[in-house]
């Protein structure tokens, strides 16, 4: 008799431990193969890792419609629902696209077409996981985005956790792998540019009586008092990009080039060209 109910904790450990399992098997081929001449193996890795994802797929999902991970903690999922063209998706969701995705990564390096439209491809798919995620907080099931998609849902033989009285360990299990997407989230986004359409947003609030607009301002005036718009301190190597406030080289080169559209942090003036500041 199968079990309705399945703890959150336990769903996600039985990923957690797939992908542990994916690591372990290359670890092991890593240290088989760690007298080779190194670079041998580098150009081959994508290929490597495809076999040792299909290899896994074929003894554990094509086989007994279930993952390692599952099997471990007594889990798998309805077979009555997983027809041969689910299947063959989630092998190519688990396993192609990984491959197709290391792949142009490898080979396409320089080419920044390729690398921009990988680079959106893991966008829409990191963002898929945290809301896959947040629902299946709400819900308890589909703990994995290919789930939801192909509606795998899973069934257990057996509670193995039938002891687990300590709540506060499930919902430390949980808010880890929360954090770790929200951290995997921010380190993708532009944070100079989010700081710039923030400050474009505040400079209109009606409190802001100190923003001034963001016309160009007269010419720049350097005194023994003059500050760095950035740091606020005084300007090393001044620079200015056109309105009247001085900045140091560096803060004013490293926010250009992280973010292109850097407005002045005093008067939001967008100035394109950069000069240096000459005493008259």
């Amino acid at each position: 008799m199968s079990i309705s109910y399945i703890p959150r904790v336990t769903q996600l450990d039985a990923a957690q431990l797939d992908k542990q399992l994916e690591e372990l098997f290359k670890q092991q081929l890593f240290y088989a193969t760690k007298y080779l001449e190194p670079g041998i193996l580098q150009p081959l890795l994508p290929e490597l890792e495809l076999l040792i994802r299909t290899w896994i797929f074929k003894y554990s999902v094509y086989d007994k419609k279930s993952t390692f991970g599952q099997q471990m903690l007594s889990l798998g999922y309805k077979q009555d629902n997983f027809s041969r063209s689910k299947l063959w998706w989630y092998f190519g969701y688990t396993v192609v696209l990984k491959y197709i995705r290391e792949r142009a990564i490898y080979s396409f390096t320089s080419n920044t077409r390729i690398q921009n439209i990988v680079h959106k491809m893991e966008t829409f798919q990191l963002i898929g996981d945290i809301l896959n995620f947040l629902r299946f907080i709400q819900s308890g099931k589909y703990p994995v985005l290919i789930d939801f998609i192909l509606g795998l849902e899973l069934f257990a033989d057996k509670l193995t956790r039938e002891d687990l009285t300590d709540f506060s360990w499930t919902r430390e299990l949980l808010w880890h792998n929360f954090i770790e997407l929200i951290g995997t989230a921010i380190s993708i986004l532009n944070i100079f540019g989010l700081r710039r359409k923030l400050s474009n947003v505040l400079k209109y609030v009606w409190w802001s009586d100190n923003v001034r607009t963001s016309i160009k301002s007269s010419s720049a005036i350097m005194t023994t008092n003059t500050l760095c718009a950035c740091c606020d301190s005084h300007p090393v190597l001044p620079y200015i990009m056109g309105c009247s406030h001085v900045f140091c080289y560096y803060c004013l080169m490293a926010n250009k080039t992280a973010d292109p559209d850097f407005a002045c942090p005093k008067c939001y003036y967008n100035g394109k060209e950069i000069n240096k500041f000459v005493m008259v």
